[in-house]
């Protein structure tokens, strides 16, 4: 009899990799966003599009959605050509009929920018609660989002600017999506009308510049408003950083020498002609408003040191 052989099983190498224990559920599977009260209606062809995509039912004076945007034939018909098998799962429709309304009201009628970029937009959406602050475990993610936009832009909604880089901060400035007449069209508005309000706010703001009305003009608008904003999002993190500089600084000394230190700031950066006309009073409130500010007022302890020995 010739010899059995036994095959072991085979031994696996060891290693860390493991999945998580975290739920990959969606966290907020259907957002919406109304405009609030103290909003005041849109002028034009872009309250005409608010009005299309909600409505208030005059029974209980909430707002719901007139119709849903995701269930237009236009993304039926471009299907294939964006990429597509099947039509939206349910919480991409959810998102995409919560997102038009908040779009159109955030979108600048000369350039057609949405003047909020994703992070802000992912905000507004997300739930919120009694005190106005996100609720963490549902709150609309910016990926989600980004991922979003990315759709839009194969299905010719919307525009993507490239990204550029902050050589300082080394990271990414926020990027501001525009809308193109496609997503008008799906708004329900009258181009004729709508192209008409542009060229009169390109003709008010472009002083100087090409005649309104041309793609040229359209062009520099919006290149004036991303240098605006690209000045704006530098300058503010400049002072970010500049104020945690001076944070870390100040939050070492007790609070005579940090009053001390923030006057001699004050006076050293401030414009002269803000301080000609300030008395002593005025410029002490100043100096403990920018100490609340870095949150080092009276409020804030010292902590020192564990001696050595």
């Amino acid at each position: 009899m010739g010899e059995v052989t036994v095959i072991s099983e085979p031994q696996l190498r060891p290693d860390r990799r493991h999945r998580g224990t975290h739920s990959t559920a969606c966290k907020c599977p259907s957002p919406e966003w109304f405009a609030p009260k103290s909003y005041r209606s849109l002028p034009g062809e872009l309250g005409h599009a608010m009005r299309q995509l909600v409505i208030k039912d005059k029974a209980t004076g909430t707002l719901r959605l007139r119709r849903r945007v995701s269930l237009d034939p236009f993304f039926v018909f471009l299907r294939k050509a964006a990429g597509r098998t099947r039509r939206f799962r349910r919480e991409r429709a959810a998102l995409i009929d919560a997102i038009f309304p908040l779009l159109v009201q955030r979108t600048d009628l000369a350039t057609w920018i949405v003047t909020a970029n994703v992070g802000q937009l992912a905000e507004d959406m997300s739930p919120k609660d009694e005190n106005g602050n996100v609720i963490p475990e549902t709150r609309v993610e910016p990926s989600r989002l980004s991922r979003l936009f990315q759709e839009f832009t194969r299905f010719g909604i919307t525009e993507m600017p490239a990204l550029e880089w902050d050589p300082v901060e080394k990271y990414w400035l926020p990027r501001n999506i525009r809308v193109t007449d496609l997503f008008w069209k799906l708004c329900g508005v009258n181009m004729d009308k709508l192209l008409a309000q542009r060229n009169a706010r390109l003709a008010s703001e472009a002083a100087g510049c090409s005649e309104s009305g041309t793609g040229d003009s359209v062009r520099e608008a919006r290149e004036r408003w991303y240098d605006n904003a690209r000045i704006a999002t530098l300058r503010q993190r400049r002072e970010r950083a500049l104020r945690g500089k001076q944070k870390k600084h100040l939050a070492r000394l007790p609070l005579d020498e940090r009053r001390y230190a923030m006057a001699a700031w004050i006076i050293r950066t401030y414009p002269a002609h803000e301080l000609f006309n300030m008395d002593s009073d005025s410029f002490n409130r100043l100096v403990w408003q920018n100490l609340n500010r870095l949150e080092l007022g009276l409020r804030y302890e010292l902590t020192l040191p564990e001696p050595l020995h």
